[in-house]
């Protein structure tokens, strides 16, 4: 009995305490948490260098950070100087060679990078000392020599050639460039003409400029003695320069008087990357920080931004879509709302995007909306107390920017405070929706002409065609006029007649191609084998071991990678099939296969050829040799293009073949380069099964 009365006394309570419950009224906040900052210990040495150091003894670790405040500079006809700096320091030192220094932070356990004004160095408290010395060593000692400047800059001149192609890379580039102009420090960019202009005495010439202790802030946090880490640091910096850095001035940005749209023509794009930019005046001192960090956080701030719901969630325009607001208290901050979009839809993109921009700045956000975005704010906070780095940050920030020595502690009670009157405020102040800059970076033979028929607020908006390179052109040509009698089934006949002919390439049964290339210093081999029966092999191998294999017949296919099989299925099987054959276009069907035009390739005339919806095709109008080939890869929720380049066309057995192959995956390119190539091998089936 007893235990039914307690039973009928839970009901009871449960039913009484749900009534008092309305699930439909979302509930209020309470008080944001009281904020209990340490402040750090401090100390200042008397060439400048600022010392701030947070004793924490919960775990046997602790990092410093070295930090130059100088304005940024415009770098100019050497841009690529200050990276070239950034990757010379942390090579050892003058008492140090980098061999011996690198190999003790390994023994160590550390963890030691450096940038042109700053480094980073942490480690487990008991060794903590030894790499804090070595690191600052390393800083103000600095070991230059020219075989590792040369090492460098051929890294840097890599990269800048995997990046030629990449549609990403290009937008970024020419976003920037627009947004703040050629002669501001964040508006340029390296190019191959200005790493070229960088020497060695360049470098050591900006670290004796910039590399000074007058701007410098060293944060210590971790398991210290402040008494014994201030002994180490007045010792070891004791030599440094404390000279004040001069910079030069730089244009401040302006934004357009009304809003445009910049289109950046990239013929290998497979989507459309979409921004929205302006820069206005903000910094951690604005009256309106609080409000535009608030506003930027509904508009696209995250999953649950307007953004996302509806470029993603209602349009299906994109896998996500986003805005972010840089703030800077030494230039311009910049706006950003931006997608990467489907072709197919990118004029409708660019309309919502910079609607939804208007709309935050001329109509009060929800209740719902303003709750969410603060709650959000206030658990990043919280958690971000927990790091100890972040009170070093914030105590840095403080020392820096000037702000109230009381900023954090408050930091909640301002962000609780915005109001949906304060959010659309800052928003039509900061978010200029009607001075925006939309930069397009896309395919322009697909979605131009669309795009040049937006309108805003009844408007055409004005289009200004520009290069990969932030230079303004004319209006760009996508496919120039066809000669008379040019088909799609002239194009290939002239391809096969200049490998060898058709009889000639008919009478090939099997191909078995063996290439070489390096990454990383590693070496890649690949192996191929194709048969005239719709059968292909091909294995990638590093160091001996094979890494991908995918094998195609008229029935099956399949993938693996390290072990793991993917059988393909038809829709894959069949892309595959297409292209599984000794020549593939010796079974050409002309009524699928399309020629889209004649347009430029890195300056060469060629034909264009949609080969499938996932394949395109170039081949040259001079001698009709295949150059260039773009496929479509799928990559998780996102499409990313792959270029093949196809030169050094060579002879075996009297039909011509490349024999070199340069294959482009976003930021990285491999050259491969063919060591041999078989002909009318037996090949049993079994191979590909």
């Amino acid at each position: 009995m007893k235990n039914i009365y307690i039973y009928l006394l839970c009901l009871l309570t449960l039913g009484t305490t749900t009534a008092q419950i309305d699930r439909s009224i979302q509930p209020k906040p309470g008080p944001p948490p009281e904020i209990n900052l340490e402040n750090p210990q401090s100390f200042q040495l008397k060439n400048g260098l600022t010392v701030l150091v947070v004793e924490n003894h919960k775990l046997p670790r602790a990092f410093a950070s070295l930090r130059i405040d100088n304005k940024p500079f415009y770098e100019g006809e050497k841009a690529g100087v200050s990276d070239l700096l950034s990757k010379m320091l942390g090579k050892g030192s003058l008492s140090i060679s980098k061999d011996d220094f690198e190999e003790e932070i390994d023994f160590l356990g550390a963890r030691v990078n450096f940038g042109s004004e700053s480094f980073y160095a942490s480690s487990l408290s008991r060794y903590f000392p030894r790499v804090l010395e070595m690191s600052i060593d390393a800083a103000i000692n600095p070991n230059f020599l020219e075989e590792e400047f040369e090492s460098e800059k051929n890294r840097l001149r890599e990269s800048l050639e995997s990046d030629e192609n990449s549609v990403t890379a290009a937008a970024r580039r020419v976003e920037n460039l627009l947004a703040y102009g050629k002669k501001h420090p964040y508006g340029e960019y390296i190019s191959k003409e200005t790493l070229e202009n960088v020497s060695l005495a360049d470098v050591k010439t900006l670290y004796a400029d910039r590399f000074k202790a007058s701007n410098a802030y060293l944060v210590i946090v971790g398991d210290v003695n402040y008494k014994t880490i201030k002994k180490q640091i007045t010792k070891a910096f004791k030599s440094w320069k404390g000279q004040v850095v001069k910079s030069a001035p730089f244009p401040e940005p302006d934004n357009v008087t009304e809003t445009e749209i910049n289109f950046v023509e990239m013929p290998n794009a497979v989507q459309s990357e979409v921004a929205v930019i302006n820069t206005a005046t903000m910094d951690k001192k604005n009256p309106d920080y609080f409000a535009s960090l608030i506003a930027n956080r509904i508009l696209g701030g995250g999953g649950q931004a307007r953004l996302f719901l509806n470029l993603r969630e209602d349009k299906g325009y994109t896998y996500g879509s986003y805005s972010n607001w840089k703030e800077s208290h030494k230039t311009k901050a910049l706006f950003k709302a931006f997608a990467s979009v489907r072709n197919a839809v990118t004029d409708s993109a660019i309309v919502e995007l910079i609607n939804e921009v208007d709309r935050i700045g001329n109509e009060l956000v929800t209740d719902k909306e303003l709750a969410t975005a603060k709650a959000k704010y206030a658990g990043n906070f919280v958690l971000s107390l927990e790091d100890p780095k972040t009170i070093a940050e914030f105590a840095l920030n403080i020392k820096t920017q000037k702000l109230n020595p009381e900023f954090y502690i408050n930091y909640l009670k301002n962000i609780n405070a915005v109001s949906k009157e304060d959010v659309i405020r800052a928003s039509k102040k900061y978010f200029l929706s009607n001075q925006s800059r939309i930069v397009v970076t896309g395919k322009g033979s697909e979605i131009l002409g669309n795009i040049e028929k937006v309108d805003f607020k009844g408007r055409r908006l004005k289009v200004r065609y520009f290069d990969k390179y932030g230079t303004e052109t004319d209006r760009p040509e996508f496919s120039k006029t066809l000669p008379k009698g040019t088909t799609v089934k002239t194009v290939i006949e002239g391809y096969l007649e200049a490998l060898g002919g058709r009889e000639k390439l008919s009478a090939v049964t099997s191909i078995e191609t063996k290439a070489e290339a390096s990454m990383q210093g590693m070496k890649i081999e690949v192996s191929s084998r194709s048969t005239s029966k719709n059968q292909l092999r091909v294995e990638v191998s590093m160091m001996g071991n094979v890494m991908q294999k995918t094998v195609v017949n008229s029935k099956n296919g399949y993938n693996e990678m390290q072990g793991q099989k993917m059988k393909m299925n038809e829709k894959e099987l069949q892309v595959a099939l297409k292209n599984a054959s000794t020549f593939p276009e010796l079974s050409s069907d002309f009524e699928t296969i399309k020629l889209m035009g004649i347009v430029d390739v890195d300056g060469v005339a060629a034909y264009e050829i949609r080969w499938s919806d996932s394949k395109t095709i170039y081949f040259s109008t001079k001698d009709f040799l295949k150059i260039k080939a773009v496929d479509t890869i799928e990559m998780g929720e996102q499409s990313q293009s792959s270029e093949s380049i196809y030169s050094d066309y060579k002879s075996v057995n009297g039909i011509l073949f490349p024999h070199k192959t340069s294959q482009t995956l976003g930021p990285q390119k491999i050259d491969f380069v063919v060591q041999s190539i078989r002909l009318n091998q037996k090949m049993e089936d079994q191979l590909f099964e």
